[in-house]
Parts: structure tokens; sequence; C-alpha cells
């Protein structure tokens, strides 16, 4: 049996009060919210707030491939929406928390922030 992946879209707060908003794929919930909380904390910019921790707000499991597709997708999707400001590794940074975000995967998912 394949492994599944899944596709998520999670959030945290950073030191200067922003929310950041990010969409990315993993094939390990569990293992990926760890890093993200360690690699946050240390950012150069963006960086995690002592009292945040990034959650994930939404998962959906799909096959590697579709993850990585759907992902693209709706990076560029939140990207032409104006989400937030782009920045690397898939985040946006939002100066106010958007009401929701949607996600595009066959059907729309609209995932209220």
């Amino acid at each position: 049996m394949k492994e599944k992946e899944f596709i998520y879209v999670g959030s945290y707060e950073d030191v200067d009060g922003n929310y950041i908003l990010k969409v990315g794929t993993t094939n390990n919930l569990i293992r990926r919210k760890k890093e993200h909380n360690r690699n946050y904390r240390k950012a150069k910019r963006y960086t995690m707030a002592d009292n945040s921790e990034f959650d994930y707000i939404w998962t959906h499991p799909l096959s590697k491939y579709n993850t990585l597709r759907y992902e693209d997708k709706t990076r560029e999707k939140w990207q032409n929406e104006e989400v937030g400001e782009y920045i690397r590794n898939d985040r946006f940074v939002c100066k106010t928390k958007p009401t929701k975000v949607e996600v595009v995967i066959k059907k729309t998912y609209e995932i209220y922030l």
C-alpha cells in the first residue's frame, strides 16, 4: 500500500504580531510540526513569537504527486488573491489575520481561520 502524503495549511504568530500562514506538504504531520516549531523560532526574519507555536488548521491526505501539485496551485492562488505578502518557504505574512482561505482540490475547501 502506498503511503499517503498530506497537504496542509498551518500558521503561527511572529515576534512583530504578524499572522504567518503556510501551505505545505509532508508524509509525517507530527515530525513536520516539530521541525516548523524548531526552525521558525530561529528564523532571522518572521521569527516565531515565544508564546506561539506552529499549528495545523487543515490537512488533507493525497498522493505525493498530487500534494505537490495542489501546494503549487494553492500558493499561486493565494498570491493572486494577495492573502498576504509571499515570503520563502511557502509562507504568507498577514498584517491582519484573514477570515478564511480556500484550497481547491476537485472541490473548494473553505478554511476558516
